[in-house]
């Protein structure tokens, strides 16, 4: 059996806390990490530091050029157990999706559409959420009661057997 972690995160940036408004949610922003750490996270969001428009799969290191700048990140992690064959699945699927980074986009256009129940999917294009939702039930992780472009972050917490590891800055962690 190996450990994966799921990060609820608030970063305090403008485009988080407009989602904290809308979504009535401590955390806007859903992440998931291979390794107790969590240094290194997967997530799709900004790609760049000063353009929120240029989304996509974003990878992301504690110590890197993001968390720099956003330090004040909040977050809950989550660990989750999972067999070897899922954890390896899931691995695959992150390096794959690693090399070819470049076709994964946000996906502005179903934001809206999903606001209001109504399941939309794209292509290679996804938010934090479903995007998480996606992999974790692509590795046959956890399956979901609504389909996984609808996931929102606060239904991470619901996950059977998700442990609350902590609940604090990240970068403290």
């Amino acid at each position: 059996m190996k450990k994966i972690y799921i990060l609820l995160m608030h970063t305090k940036t403008i485009p988080s806390r407009l989602v904290k408004v809308f979504t009535k949610y401590e955390y806007s922003h859903v992440a998931i990490s291979l390794t107790k750490d969590c240094y290194k996270t997967y997530s799709f969001g900004r790609r760049s530091l000063y353009n929120i428009l240029n989304g996509g799969l974003s990878i992301q290191q504690k110590d890197g050029k993001f968390f720099k700048k956003f330090n004040k990140t909040v977050c809950k992690i989550y660990e989750l157990e999972v067999t070897d064959e899922q954890y390896e699945d899931l691995k695959k699927t992150l390096d794959d999706m690693e090399k070819t980074i470049d076709n994964y986009k946000y996906d502005f256009l179903g934001i809206v559409p999903r606001w209001f129940g109504k399941p939309v999917s794209f292509k290679d294009r996804f938010v934090c959420s479903y995007f998480v939702a996606h992999i974790l039930q692509e590795a046959n992780i956890c399956t979901f009661s609504k389909d996984t472009c609808l996931i929102v972050p606060r239904d991470f917490e619901k996950l059977e057997k998700i442990k609350e590891i902590y609940n604090g800055s990240y970068l403290e962690y």
